[in-house]
């Protein structure tokens, strides 16, 4: 069965290889055709340029060209043709040799029909091929089987020689056998018919076979044409790219020449113009009348010329004085209204500092109060501390008093200042004047001011703009020296912390010691304390409610002076959740002050409900509570405070 299948596919591979050559024949005529439409295109760019020398061999090109398209054609469409008219008739015979072997599969074949089947095989294409191989399987089976039965016919003719007849044997008899004989005959007949039909179908497939090398042979041969019509189109285009060079220079050549006669022409021309001119100028100098004529001409058309030209001097200068005109009072109009803007953002930002400093007022009302408990606290402190210490810490409050007051004059000052620069500015736009759609002229704003004093007016303008800029410069560097004091202040509160920390400790010390000198005196003291206690934490609360106030008017300013210069929409959110959130944190501060009031109250009256008989213990215990709640209420608002100017 190797056999089998090594011959079915040396038939594969033939088929394959005529269809494989069939397909390059095809690929071979295309790149052909390729060739051939380049050569014409060649022919073609160069049809439009003429030279004796070319005649010749373009007349020799077409002769080659209409001979290969004749050859092409008339000897590869036949064979195309008669190739796909083989391929059918194989096509058909396969099939018709398969139904044949299908049918005739009863036979009895021998083991040269077999050996021809095998050489048919090896020319079919795999689909015969395996139609073949089945058929042979069972022509093998078929007589494996006839090969049995005849070997027990032997064997039973042997048996009944050797015994006697018996009429009641039903086994097979000779006539069966001759019957049997004659269906093999008819078989073997009908074998060699098959096997002549393959042999003649075989006989047809080496002539299929020869006739697709003769094919090879034929393409082989296109394709030497091909390479030397190949090499014939190279040397060509060699010959028209030459061709080309040459017929480039001699278009040089005739540019040159051309150019050369324009050139001439141009100076032919000029030279008869010239020539032309003289003649005219001769033939006016023989008639002097003619000679007047001609200059009176000229002078006519050349006061024409000047009068128009001097018409549309003074049309120009008449649009131009309009246009300054215009320009001038357009300028004036922005100047008022850049004035009018300025003069409204000063007002509004005197308004401010107005405020800024009735808060800083109340803030100074605050800290002279603070001053005046503070002496006292001193007052009452001199016997537990020392001087020195005392007076150092009233110094650095004086200090901080005085800047404090410096900062207010000095913005009394500006604020003196910038209200005097209003009114003077104010006056000024006054006396120009405006109509009443808010527009003046030249001649009506020349007609209120004169041009020097309108000049000056807009030179002070400006000098008081620019002194307004400064003086708002000053104003930023101000609240900046603003938030360093109220850092210094946090400073402060840190340091009086530390302090009532101390005058705690020295507080728990005194009780121990007035916890002997008895009950009256200890709840005086207790007393005195506790209001000293409450006293100072209003005070820190107050001292925070103005923080969030100054904080708030700030904002308030900022996002005025940002909505007047058309700030970014964006900053302008910002600053407005900023101050948002100081107006809630004002509120919670409100809120808490309001619920420690009333915390001090219900202390005060759970603390002190008149009983004398208390331990000394108890004493200590609440001293000490009520300390640390002190310092822990502290710490949390000086960490508000700092949150404050985030």
């Amino acid at each position: 069965m190797s056999h089998y299948s090594e011959a079915g596919g040396g038939s594969a591979g033939r088929l394959q290889g005529s269809i494989s050559l069939s397909a390059e024949y095809e690929q071979l005529k295309a790149d052909y055709q390729a060739s051939i439409e380049k050569l014409n295109q060649t022919m073609n760019s160069i049809k439009t340029f003429w030279s004796p020398e070319l005649k010749r061999e373009r007349q020799m090109r077409r002769e080659v060209e209409r001979l290969l398209q004749t050859s092409a054609t008339g000897a590869a469409a036949p064979d195309v043709s008669h190739l796909r008219m083989e391929i059918i008739a194989r096509d058909e015979k396969i099939r018709q040799l398969s139904a044949m072997l299908d049918e005739g599969l009863g036979g009895q074949p021998s083991m040269s029909d077999m050996r021809k089947l095998v050489e048919m095989m090896s020319f079919q294409d795999p689909s015969g091929r395996y139609a073949l191989e089945n058929a042979l399987r069972m022509a093998d089976e078929k007589q494996t089987r006839i090969n049995e039965l005849q070997e027990e016919l032997s064997r039973l003719r042997i048996s009944r020689a050797s015994q006697p007849r018996d009429f009641t044997d039903k086994s097979v008899t000779s006539h069966e056998m001759v019957t049997l004989r004659m269906k093999m005959e008819r078989s073997e007949v009908e074998l060699s018919e098959r096997k002549a039909e393959l042999a003649q179908c075989q006989a047809r497939m080496r002539a299929a076979e020869e006739q697709a090398a003769d094919l090879r042979q034929h393409v082989q041969l296109l394709k030497e044409q091909i390479t030397n019509r190949e090499q014939q189109h190279t040397l060509l285009q060699g010959d028209v790219d030459a061709l080309r060079q040459k017929l480039e220079g001699k278009n040089q050549q005739m540019e040159q020449r051309d150019q050369r006669i324009e050139r001439l022409e141009k100076e032919l021309a000029s030279a008869k113009a010239e020539v032309s001119e003289r003649n005219e100028q001769i033939r006016l100098l023989s008639h002097p009348d003619v000679i007047k004529e001609k200059e009176m001409r000229d002078k006519i058309e050349s006061m024409t010329l000047e009068k128009k030209r001097l018409q549309e001097h003074i049309d120009q200068l008449r649009r131009n004085s309009e246009k300054d005109r215009m320009e001038q009072q357009e300028s004036y109009q922005t100047e008022l209204r850049v004035l009018r803007c300025n003069v409204e953002n000063l007002q509004k930002e005197l308004a401010d500092r107005d405020v800024l400093l009735e808060s800083q007022n109340e803030k100074i009302g605050d800290m002279d109060r603070e001053l005046a408990s503070c002496k006292q606290r001193l007052q009452a402190a001199m016997t537990e501390k020392g001087a020195e210490e005392l007076h150092r810490e009233v110094e650095s409050a004086r200090g901080e008093i005085e800047k404090l007051l410096k900062m207010i004059r000095q913005l009394e000052k500006e604020n003196t200042q910038l209200s005097s620069q209003c009114k003077q500015l104010q006056s000024a736009i006054d006396r120009g004047g405006t109509d009443s759609s808010g527009t003046l002229t030249k001649g009506e704003l020349s007609s209120v001011m004169p041009g020097s004093h309108l000049s000056g007016v807009s030179a002070q303008a400006k000098k008081r703009i620019e002194e307004l800029e400064e003086a708002l410069r000053e104003s930023v560097s101000i609240t900046a020296e603003r938030e360093v004091h109220l850092s210094q202040q946090k400073h402060i509160l840190h340091q009086v912390n530390q302090q009532l920390n101390d005058a705690r400790r020295e507080n728990a010390e005194l009780r121990k010691r007035v916890a002997e000198g008895g009950s009256s005196e200890r709840e005086q003291l207790m007393r005195a304390l506790e209001a000293e206690r409450r006293q100072h934490i209003e005070q820190l609360l107050q001292l925070k409610q103005e923080a969030l106030l100054a904080a708030i008017a700030e904002k308030d300013a900022h996002l005025a002076l940002l909505e007047k210069s058309r700030a970014p929409r964006e900053e302008i959110e910002t600053v407005r959740r900023h101050k948002d959130a100081l107006m809630r944190k004002l509120k919670q501060e409100n809120e808490r002050t309001k619920s420690r009031t009333l915390q001090f109250a219900g202390r005060h009256c759970g603390d002190y409900p008149g009983e004398v008989g208390k331990s000394e213990k108890a004493a200590k215990a609440s001293g000490i509570c009520r300390g640390s709640e002190v310092v822990g209420g502290m710490t949390a608002e000086l960490d508000d405070a700092e949150g404050i100017w985030a």
